[in-house]
């Protein structure tokens, strides 16, 4: 990663933490594609590793709020989707790997708009951890299923139990992409070069939160979101 590379991707992991605290659209969405955009090598290892500065401090910070009931059967899930996901990652040619990011990423973004109604129950929580697992070790982008899950709980409750979730299953899914050779240490390396870029955008959207409009923010992140993965889509189709 050249510094050109780290300037850039520093930007976009700031902006994309910044603009999960106003539009509640997890800050992968504009992340992945931009660093993929950027460098296809810091997604997804690099991007998870840096991110768990953000979701360990999170989880700490609202620990009291966590969803003890449910997070048994979506670790359960967690593990089968992880390995799911890393070996697909793993044995496509690094000239595919765009075009699974881009089709994961507008996958996330039709799901998100359509807002399925999932009952949140034992079976569904298995069932939304192994598919978050398989989407989050593939491409980095495994939130959307777990929002929809939890959707009809408390700002605190989602907030901290998705926190909490992200973390584990970051570490998981690094662990995994281990044993498939996809994470040792230069991506440990860069991923934390980037760490900086996830604490600067927390620091600055805890003080801008109740500046940002919301009702705004969400359809714009979506459309940027979308733009970019489209861009991904065809770059990917073409060379």
């Amino acid at each position: 990663m050249t510094p050109l590379e780290l300037l850039a991707a520093t930007l976009a992991i700031t902006v994309g933490s910044m603009v999960q605290a106003a539009s509640g659209v997890g800050a992968g969405f504009l992340i992945v594609p931009l660093l993929a955009w950027i460098n296809l090598s810091l997604v997804p290892a690099p991007m998870i590793f840096a991110s768990l500065a953000l979701s360990g401090l999170m989880a700490w910070r609202e620990r009291g709020d966590i969803d003890r009931e449910h997070l048994s059967p979506v670790f359960f899930g967690l593990v089968p989707g992880s390995a799911l996901g890393a070996w697909i990652i793993s044995s496509l040619p690094a000239e595919q790997l765009g075009l699974v990011f881009a089709v994961v990423i507008l996958l996330a973004i039709a799901l998100t708009v359509i807002g399925l109604d999932i009952p949140l129950n034992k079976t569904s929580a298995v069932a939304a951890g192994g598919v978050s697992g398989a989407m989050g070790a593939s491409t980095g982008i495994g939130a959307p299923v777990l929002a929809l899950l939890f959707q009809h709980a408390s700002g605190p409750r989602v907030r901290a139990t998705l926190a909490l979730i992200y973390t584990f299953a970051s570490v998981l899914i690094l662990l995994i992409l281990a044993l498939f050779g996809r994470f040792g240490t230069s991506e440990a390396a860069a991923g934390a070069l980037m760490m900086p870029g996830f604490l600067a955008g927390y620091w600055i959207a805890n003080r801008l939160r109740h500046r940002l409009d919301q009702g705004a923010t969400r359809p714009a992140v979506l459309i940027v979101s979308a733009a970019s993965a489209i861009g991904l889509l065809v770059r990917s189709l073409v060379s």
